[in-house]
């Protein structure tokens, strides 16, 4: 009985918990919404509607304004009134704890002032559009009005530089006159955002027709005058420089200028029909096609000079490369019974004759064209002939330095030979000085190796004709031969006297010693075989035993020999 008593008892607290929670909670949101309410009532809409009043209130904008005003008067009669009677029943239904209901009635009031607060948006925005359009209208009309007068005044007093465009213009103009007593009008019946568009137009057309009047008399210049003059000029040049020689078929003057005529008239039909930007396009075409034709009259004025100043010096080029190549020729042909010279080098010679025959005869021919071909074709082969004459010049004279070289090297090879020669002969000397009893069978092959090959180039260097690149190779390997058996004549002696040395130094331990006695015997007899180095070695090993310093001085023997 105690447990049901104390679990009611907490049901009960429970459910008067809740029930405050929610009536605060209820009460809360009523006052949102009132204070919602009494915010969309205060809106100033009446204060904004006021400035309409200071317009046309005519037309649209009357009607506009009526419509508003009604709707603001039903929001402030019957929408807001009747919400505040929704909100009083809420709370009646949150006193008796009916919080359902009540919720819903502040649901359906909130939404209410949704749809209140979305309708004064509309109206404040498309009052707004109204007033900004009547202040740009007032601030826009004076500046375009000036400028449609000037234009007007433009067609008038230069009226003849428009040519066939005038009566479009003309009636452009009276357009745009119609359209701003358009806009007058629509602005005195209060039809603002009507003549703000009409306005817009009336600049888009001042704009298009200020554009016109400022490019059409240029381009009627351009067509009718500039060019016409220069088609003229052309023709009137090419006419003077047949007559002085030039050869200008190439440039087909006349289809070109004749077309260009033909573009030029499809443009004045342009202009006229105020396609402006065509016309303008094509006239950079136009300008284009007549500014190369210029050119190449210059072109070939220009190349008719320059030809006049390039040719004695390339006859002089000419004149002085055949007598080089001539030379090369006879040098060739005279030192080639005496002189190997490769078949490469002979094509080279035989080539270096054909090209230059080509070139003079591309010089002459050049000469007798002048009225076959342009000026500027003359030149260009001519500028390319000197640079090929320039290159050939450079090919003959590293070809000629070649053939002298050839004697030079000879001469250079026979002072290398006698060079030799006494080398080979010192090396002997230094053998013979140094009274050895002889030489190991591996120095006298090298000695007479080196021998054999100095005499193979001397045979060499009297072969018909001679070839200087074998006599130099063999010159070569003679040389390092000869090098290395004077460094072997030296080394061998140096070793001998080291020999003797130790074998005189090891005597005195001869007679206590009968080891050290037979060693240096057999020293003794590698020397008597002409074995120095295996003499040096063997008494040097006897004379360490009693004197094992003797193995540094050794050493330091060996390092010199080294």
């Amino acid at each position: 009985m105690l447990f049901v008593l104390v679990g009611l008892i907490i049901v009960i607290v429970f459910i008067v918990a809740y029930g405050t929670w929610m009536r605060k909670r209820t009460f809360g949101a009523i006052d949102e919404s009132e204070k919602r309410r009494v915010e969309l009532m205060n809106r100033p809409i009446a204060k904004e509607l006021s400035k309409i009043k200071q317009l046309n209130m005519a037309g649209d904008t009357e009607t506009k304004f009526d419509k508003w005003h009604k709707d603001w008067d039903t929001i402030m009669s019957q929408s807001l009134p009747g919400i505040e009677e929704t909100l009083f029943n809420a709370e009646e239904l949150t006193e008796k704890y009916r919080f359902h209901k009540a919720e819903l009635l502040i649901k359906e009031v909130n939404k209410k002032m949704d749809t209140i607060e979305k309708h004064i948006k509309e109206i404040l925005s498309e009052l707004n559009i109204i007033v900004e359009s009547e202040t740009k209208n007032r601030e826009d009309v004076t500046p375009i009005k000036e400028i449609v007068h000037q234009i007007k005044k433009d067609i008038i007093t230069k009226r003849s530089q428009f040519g066939r465009t005038l009566s479009v213009l003309e009636s452009s103009i009276k357009e745009t006159e119609d359209k701003l007593r358009k806009y007058e009008s629509e602005t005195e019946n209060g039809n603002y955002l009507d003549a703000r568009q009409i306005l817009i137009s009336v600049r888009k057309d001042a704009d298009q027709l200020d554009d016109q009047i400022k490019r059409v008399p240029e381009l009627y210049r351009d067509l009718e005058k500039t060019i016409p003059d220069q088609i003229r000029e052309l023709r009137q040049g090419e006419q003077e420089m047949n007559e002085k020689g030039y050869l200008l078929v190439h440039l087909q003057m006349n289809s070109q200028l004749e077309e260009a005529e033909k573009h030029r008239q499809l443009l004045v039909t342009a202009v006229d029909h105020l396609e402006l930007d065509e016309a303008d396009e094509g006239l950079k075409g136009v300008h284009e096609q007549l500014d190369w034709l210029y050119a190449q009259l210059e072109r070939e004025v220009v190349s008719r000079r320059r030809l006049q100043e390039i040719t004695p010096p390339i006859e002089e080029h000419l004149d002085r490369v055949e007598g080089k190549i001539k030379q090369l020729n006879d040098e060739t042909e005279n030192i080639r019974d005496s002189y190997h010279i490769t078949d490469e080098d002979l094509k080279m010679q035989r080539d270096l004759s054909k090209s230059f025959q080509k070139l003079e005869n591309t010089f002459t021919e050049s000469q007798g064209n002048e009225n076959e071909e342009p000026f500027s074709v003359i030149f260009t082969k001519l500028e390319r002939l000197k640079k090929e004459l320039t290159d050939m010049e450079t090919v003959a004279d590293e070809f000629n330095a070649k053939i002298k070289a050839l004697r030079k090297d000879e001469m250079n090879a026979r002072q290398q030979i006698q060079q030799l020669k006494r080398q080979l002969f010192e090396t002997k000397q230094v053998i013979l000085k140094s009274n050895l009893p002889g030489v190991p069978g591996s120095f006298a092959a090298a000695l007479q190796k080196a021998g054999e090959q100095l005499k193979s180039v001397y045979r060499k260097l009297d072969d018909k004709p001679l070839n200087m690149a074998i006599v130099q190779t063999l010159l070569d390997h003679a040389g390092e031969d000869i090098d290395d058996v004077f460094h072997q004549a030296e080394k061998l002696v140096d070793t001998a006297k080291f020999a003797e040395e130790m074998i005189q130094y090891g005597n005195r331990y001869r007679t206590d010693n009968p080891e050290i006695d037979q060693a240096l015997k057999t020293a003794e007899q590698y020397f008597r075989n002409y074995d120095y180095q295996a003499s040096v070695e063997t008494a040097v090993r006897a004379v360490e035993k009693k004197e094992p310093k003797i193995l540094k001085r050794a050493e330091l023997f060996a390092d010199r020999q080294a």
